[in-house]
């Protein structure tokens, strides 16, 4: 594959050791490999898991490395088409926190020309992340062309992040009426979305309040996934499902669940984004390539939630993810690397 690199070179933001602050870098532009693309960023989106990282020194045995999952850009062998990615090997080539980022083909998806790189940053690992979690864990079908209506409800936890906006709007294509909770401040752009409920997790009620709605509704809520993983939010969404759906029910947790015992007659599983990369690769391959690509097009997904840049490009690395760390909701933290927005 021929690289046809901008003259800017490929700045990163590099993590030279366990638990350092990045330092901002010049390095080569990295090489693919067979079945690798190599992307010029534009716009690269923090996540949670990357201060994590950061701070525990989990994930990662190598030094130097580059962190970051989300990025979008263009494809420097193709041309004009612009690709959001999502990285799931972690290592100094593949890392998002940089100029140039190798990434998997079967990981990626061609963006709407209308689309800006910081639109298409936000959604990338949110999206393997909810494909695994519905289909993989809930055992739900892939969605076909067409949205068939489903008997059942399912329950979405903590639905204002980029994981929950991605599973609402999968759920939604699948059939589903969705019940979700989050803070009132993004009830209403939730239902914009397709929830045909949403409920303040903070309410000492929220439980019964969602299975009263469910059974005024006619739809008992069978399914359910848990993008918190924080607290108490894995008890309370199977209590939901206990009470609502009755037994058995299914529960996908974006984190493994919490110590104590598990509640009988719930089937509970941990997603992860990875595995639509590794053991479920033919899944993965559909999902990016084809059915986000044609959804993105025909406007059945949209970008969600909103993003806000972080001003600075790679040298803001470090300021997105201590800000990231101090608490952000409803919404992507976004490093445009450029400055360019609608390509």
């Amino acid at each position: 594959m021929t690289i046809v690199p901008n003259s800017d070179g490929n700045v990163a933001a590099v993590l030279e050791s366990a638990h350092a602050r990045f330092k901002t870098v010049d390095r080569p532009i990295p090489k693919p490999g067979r079945n690798e693309l190599v992307v010029r960023n534009h716009a690269i989106a923090a996540n949670p898991v990357d201060w994590k990282i950061q701070d525990y020194g989990f994930a990662i045995n190598t030094f130097p490395n580059v962190l970051g999952s989300d990025c979008c850009g263009v494809v420097v062998a193709v041309g004009e088409s612009a690709f959001a990615g999502v990285i799931y090997n972690q290592d100094i080539n593949h890392g998002a926190f940089q100029s140039y980022t190798i990434l998997r083909d079967i990981a990626t998806t061609k963006i709407p020309d209308d689309m800006s790189f910081e639109e298409g940053s936000v959604f990338p690992m949110a999206m393997a992340t909810s494909l695994i979690a519905l289909i993989v864990c809930l055992g739900i079908p892939k969605p076909t062309g067409s949205v068939i209506p489903q008997k059942s409800g399912l329950l979405i936890w903590g639905a204002s992040s980029s994981v929950g906006t991605s599973a609402l709007q999968l759920a939604r294509n699948m059939g589903f009426k969705v019940f979700a909770t989050a803070s009132p401040a993004h009830h209403q752009s939730l239902k914009s979305l397709g929830a045909l409920e949403v409920f303040d997790y903070h309410d000492p009620s929220v439980i019964d309040k969602i299975v009263a709605a469910a059974k005024s509704a006619s739809t008992p809520i069978t399914l359910g996934f848990d993008t918190v993983g924080e607290g108490n939010s894995a008890n309370q969404a199977a209590e939901v499902l206990a009470a609502s759906g009755g037994k058995p029910g299914k529960l996908a947790l974006i984190l493994p669940w919490p110590e104590g015992e598990q509640p009988e007659g719930i089937e509970i599983s941990e997603t992860g984004a990875y595995k639509a990369f590794t053991e479920y690769a033919e899944l993965g391959k559909w999902f990016f390539n084809e059915y986000l690509e044609r959804c993105l097009a025909n406007g059945s997904i949209i970008p969600a939630p909103k993003f806000e840049v972080v001003p600075g490009g790679i040298n803001a690395a470090q300021s997105a993810l201590d800000k990231l760390k101090a608490g952000v909701s409803g919404k992507k933290l976004v490093i445009s690397v450029d400055g360019n927005h609608p390509h």
